[in-house]
């Protein structure tokens, strides 16, 4: 299946400090690499995960691809066609197909409008004028779940679920290819939560669209998710199915990940891994694997070369970057004691 969308060495970085302030200081790289090279692609109706810890990465890349970051370098293709170097207005036409479900549901609606106002504020972003409102409010919040009287509400006026659903609707008006949710379930009642994925699903189905998820939630990811990147200091330091990767983690950060997943079951036996210190400073990367200060694998190599991506010999599409992956039955211990 061709892909919709493809990223290819993407780079993002900010700057520290101003261009005075380097001069005086005397600081020659004045900016953080937020994302350092990443490269992945989503095919059409396709659900993938960008897992990490807070501060990784992921929501930088989904902004990138929308257009409200720029990269450094790097290459974002939409069905075929580059659109990073493209101007606004040529842009435009590509990030119709696209949309973003932001992170925080009730803060991601502007408060001075009402619901149909925030459902048919795409259609007069791009110019389409021949639109009923009321008829197309109505039928974005009928396909949510919820009835048309809630296009008179302000956002004060909802719950975090019903925003949230708001928020899905307003993401589906134009008929997305591709929906980016930023942290979906994130501030939800656990039964809400299952709402919205069950509802995530189903549209879907329905409308055949890919998702990209960005999630700390793993049961998201294991839930709802065809394929899976893990992301550590704006690096993708494992890629594969998820099914593959929850039953075979190839890369010790990733097996940490799985084992501190929270475990409804009561009398579950579990096999904790407590990773050593914390997440290095960007300003400051570690040589080698990055992730070497923190594993409890790591040896000496791993302090000086950095790894590059290998790939499973039995799945071609299972990548990862270590020295020293895991063995098959470690990473089965890990799975049978969750």
């Amino acid at each position: 299946m061709s892909a919709l969308l493809r990223v290819e060495d993407l780079r993002v970085r900010f700057r520290t400090m101003g261009p005075l302030k380097a001069l005086a200081t005397g600081t020659k790289a004045p900016f953080i690499d937020a994302v350092c090279g990443v490269s992945f692609e989503i095919r059409k109706g396709e659900t993938l995960a960008l897992v990490g810890e807070s501060g990784s990465g992921k929501s930088t890349i989904a902004r990138t691809i929308i257009g409200l970051q720029r990269a450094v370098s790097g290459s974002i293709s939409f069905d075929g066609q580059e659109i990073e170097e493209l101007s606004g207005a040529e842009r435009k036409p590509y990030l119709r197909r696209m949309a973003m479900m932001f992170q925080d549901p009730i803060g991601s609606l502007s408060p001075r409008l009402t619901v149909r106002s925030l459902l048919t504020e795409p259609f007069r972003i791009h110019g389409l004028k021949d639109r009923d409102a009321g008829a197309e409010a109505e039928r974005l919040l009928r396909m949510v779940g919820l009835p048309a009287d809630f296009a008179r509400r302000y956002p004060h006026q909802l719950s975090g679920g019903q925003a949230r659903r708001i928020g899905i609707a307003r993401a589906l008006a134009l008929n997305p290819d591709l929906i980016i949710a930023d942290e979906p379930t994130a501030g939800l009642d656990v039964s809400v939560q299952g709402e919205v994925l069950n509802l995530l699903a189903r549209l879907q189905d329905e409308l055949g669209m890919a998702i990209l998820i960005i999630t700390h939630n793993l049961n998201v990811v294991r839930h709802m998710t065809d394929r899976m990147a893990i992301m550590y200091l704006g690096r993708f330091i494992e890629v594969g199915s998820t099914e593959r990767i929850f039953e075979h983690p190839r890369h010790p950060y990733t097996e940490a990940l799985l084992a501190a997943n929270p475990e409804p079951d009561p009398d579950a036996v579990l096999n904790r891994i407590e990773l050593k210190g914390e997440v290095p400073s960007l300003m400051r990367r570690p040589s080698g694997c990055e992730f070497h200060t923190r594993c409890c694998y790591a040896q000496d190599i791993c302090s000086r070369v950095f790894p590059e991506p290998s790939a499973s010999p039995d799945d071609a599409e299972h990548s990862f970057r270590c020295h020293f992956p895991l063995e098959r039955e470690r990473a089965a211990d890990i799975v049978e004691d969750r």
